[in-house]
């Protein structure tokens, strides 16, 4: 079980380290909407999204081995990649837009 918990906790760190540079330096959206898209994917959807990046070293075989993961280590993963998307979006709300909710209550 240690070997899963150790490859999703590198699969997710890497998964995360895409979606970052994704969102910041490649989608034509912004990065709110473009964390906010991603916010409900799992694991394997976001792995497999990102495995053409050589950058990230997501290949084929992780997809592989995350169809072979127990469920427990894949949703325990899968949350916290979900859970740290959700706290970036809190963050570049906070940050970027943080004046426009204010001006809204005026």
């Amino acid at each position: 079980m240690r070997r899963w918990e150790k490859f999703a906790g590198d699969l997710a760190d890497r998964i995360l380290s895409a979606l970052d540079y994704f969102c910041w330096n490649v989608s034509g959206d912004s990065p709110l909407e473009c964390y906010s898209a991603h916010a409900d994917l799992d694991l394997y959807e976001l792995a497999e999204e990102f495995a053409e990046w050589s950058t990230f070293g997501i290949k084929e075989s992780d997809l592989e081995r995350l169809r072979e993961m127990p469920d427990e280590v894949y949703d325990k993963y899968t949350k916290m990649v979900q859970r740290e998307i959700e706290r970036t979006i809190r963050e570049i709300k906070r940050e970027f837009y943080e004046n426009d909710y204010e001006d809204e209550d005026e």
